[in-house]
């Protein structure tokens, strides 16, 4: 069910911190960052029933569009993939909690940033606290997500050109002074 979502919805979703590093960013007053132009791929959000994870997924790519990021499907170029999963749990006060945690890996799948935070809502009555997880709480913690992978995008480092590319690129110019020098000679 979710890895047809994942294609349309969870691209440049979650990736906050900058690439390389193995920091854990928490989404805490976080402040609302467009973040334009870098792919990012949502590969999975996992852990929630299934209603949850389609309204889940619907509500981020909404906020990744809110600010201007490049969602991509799951086997198109990105720079950045990511991987979601969601608990709902009770907190001490009686609430609930709608948590997340994001890892965002670079394009060499090494984890360049963790992202979590979690989203309070109304009290829950029962056994399953997934039952207290209402739209208010979903589009919050969508949000959430969004403006902390925002935050980490517009910060991360811009990769290198691979080496084989530059090897090229060097062969390409010696080709060109060569033959405008032999040229020259003649």
């Amino acid at each position: 069910m979710f890895s047809r979502l994942s294609g349309l919805v969870l691209g440049p979703v979650l990736a906050l911190a900058l690439a390389g590093c193995q920091e854990t960013t928490s989404t805490a007053a976080r402040p609302r960052v467009d973040a334009p132009g870098v792919p990012v791929s949502v590969q999975s959000i996992s852990g929630a029933p299934d209603q949850v994870t389609t309204n889940f997924a619907s509500l981020l790519g909404e906020a990744a569009a809110e600010r201007k990021m490049e969602i991509v499907a799951g086997n198109a170029p990105a720079r950045f993939r990511v991987r979601g999963y969601l608990t709902a749990q009770p907190t001490e006060d009686g609430q609930t909690a709608l948590a997340f945690v994001w890892d965002v890996y670079d394009e060499g799948k090494k984890r360049a940033q963790r992202v979590q935070g979690e989203s309070l809502g109304r009290r829950g009555g029962g056994g399953d606290p997934w039952s207290s997880i209402d739209q208010t709480i979903v589009a919050k913690a969508a949000s959430d997500s969004m403006d902390a992978i925002a935050s980490f995008l517009v910060t991360a480092p811009v990769p290198d050109k691979p080496a084989a590319d530059s090897a090229k690129d060097k062969d390409k110019a010696k080709t060109k002074t060569a033959a405008a020098t032999s040229g020259k000679r003649s």
